[in-house]
């Protein structure tokens, strides 16, 4: 199309969604062009060039942390946390948006409730939003900046406004949204450091900082008392109630598939070999539920599920895997001298084991 601009197949390189991947030993930007939820070319190619930051990321500055998507399974659910975030990103909006006499205002609010949120979700938690807004923060600005430069349409302004700014003020709760919100908090950080300071993207990236640290070191904010924030509590305990409520209604629905139940307990510790972390949902502190895929192994045995409902217990981390249960036919299922296996369209199971219980409908199977 233009210098370093390529369209193809997708047949040709195989290469799927919006994201990096290596080819001819350069990592590559792509996007999938033409989808119909396209506002128009300049929403296609601010994505690409969301991507081609992250490349940039990847290939030039040394030292940046991309988030660990496994973090987000076991962020608290807390609903002081929920109602604090929210009033957190309406004063950061307001600083991007609000009349300048109220900057500082909406700033020691914004630094108030980080350091309020911090005592509540712990500094792991903590953390996992600063690295989440210190790499995809960049990325997400590069392509806000291409949709405003290029963006003149009304339908292009209104997606704007949805996509950048109503989507960081708009009501989620629990875990839901959490990974989008902090993509645009660190836009919106990003927005300002523009707006007051010139060349400051070198000086962040050079810093070896988090964009939130670095941020409050060129804007520092300082504690004020709050006011009532008694509405935004009363629906962070109804809507995290009700994220919660899915949670449960979702293990039920887990449990009352068709097929034999399986459960393998396993005796030393698996190798995790993959997950879709987009796919996947903590139930609770020690059970999640993967639903398109989800690999373990140890040697000779192998354990592959796709696009198949698993439910994992672990161990305090999503790496490490106590049990698993899955349904499957009845005949996919086989024992033979040691060795259960289990082979469909959607689940392939090769493992020693040295006892087997039966209990209705369950097999219960402890490996080695």
């Amino acid at each position: 199309l233009r210098d370093s601009i390529y369209i193809f197949k997708q047949t040709d390189y195989a290469l799927a969604g919006t994201t990096q991947t290596p080819i001819n030993n350069h990592l590559t930007a792509h996007n999938n062009y033409g989808q119909p939820m396209y506002v128009s070319v300049n929403q296609f190619y601010s994505e690409l060039f969301h991507e081609l930051h992250h490349v940039y990321q990847r290939t030039a500055i040394k030292g940046l942390k991309f988030d660990n998507p496994a973090e987000l399974l076991t962020y608290p659910e807390d609903p002081h946390n929920d109602a604090l975030r929210q009033y957190e990103n309406e004063a950061l909006l307001e600083m991007l948006l609000g009349p300048a006499d109220n900057f500082n205002d909406n700033l020691n609010r914004f630094h108030t409730c980080r350091t309020l949120r911090k005592a509540i979700i712990g500094e792991k938690y903590s953390n996992y939003e600063k690295s989440v807004e210190s790499a995809e923060g960049p990325a997400t600005y590069c392509e806000y900046a291409y949709m405003k430069k290029y963006g003149t349409t009304a339908a292009e302004q209104e997606f704007i406004h949805k996509r950048f700014y109503y989507s960081l003020v708009e009501p989620t709760y629990g875990r839901d949204g959490l990974r989008n919100k902090h993509l645009l908090s660190g836009m919106a950080q990003c927005i300002i450091l523009t707006r007051c300071f010139k060349g400051w993207q070198k000086e962040y990236y050079n810093s070896g900082m988090q964009l939130n640290d670095f941020f409050f070191s060129k804007l520092p904010g300082r504690q004020v008392k709050l006011p009532s924030l008694a509405s935004y509590e009363a629906k962070a305990e109804y809507f995290t109630a009700q994220e919660r409520e899915k949670h449960s209604k979702n293990l039920e629905a887990f449990n009352n598939q068709a097929g034999r139940k399986i459960t393998l307990i396993f005796n030393t510790q698996p190798e995790f070999r993959g997950f879709d972390p987009m796919h996947a949902e903590a139930v609770n502190d020690s059970l999640i539920i993967h639903s398109t895929l989800f690999k373990l192994g140890k040697g000779a045995n192998s354990f592959t599920a796709i696009n198949q409902p698993i439910l994992a217990r672990i161990n305090k981390q999503v790496w490490f895997v106590k049990q698993v249960t899955f349904f499957v036919p009845e005949n996919t299922v086989k024992f033979e001298n040691g060795l259960f296996t289990c082979a469909n369209e959607a689940v392939s199971v090769h493992w020693k084991y040295f006892k087997r219980d039966e209990r209705e409908n369950e097999y219960i199977i402890t490996t080695e």
